[in-house]
């Protein structure tokens, strides 16, 4: 199991992180994204926002990005600040 992690108001409404079942050669974060978020609505209404990315082993990264299991895979709100 992979563990996906979240931060900001993601992990405000879902916990700090959560495991799912990826295949071996990986899904792209889209796929991750959508998977976690049809568990339910509250976790498609923290994740299906414009303003929540991804980020692969510490770099943000787009949809199309493909993740495998031993990467580390997280999704955040955009922060403001100064």
């Amino acid at each position: 199991m992979t563990r996906i992690l979240f931060f900001g108001r993601v992990a405000e409404r879902l916990g700090a992180n959560c495991r799912l079942d990826l295949p071996a050669g990986g899904a792209t974060m889209g796929e991750i994204r959508n998977l976690v978020a049809a568990r339910d609505e509250v976790a498609a209404a923290a994740l299906l926002r414009v303003d929540v990315r991804g980020s692969l082993d510490q770099v943000v990264v787009g949809e199309d990005t493909l993740a495998r299991p031993d990467q580390e895979i997280a999704f955040f709100s955009i922060f403001s600040g100064g």
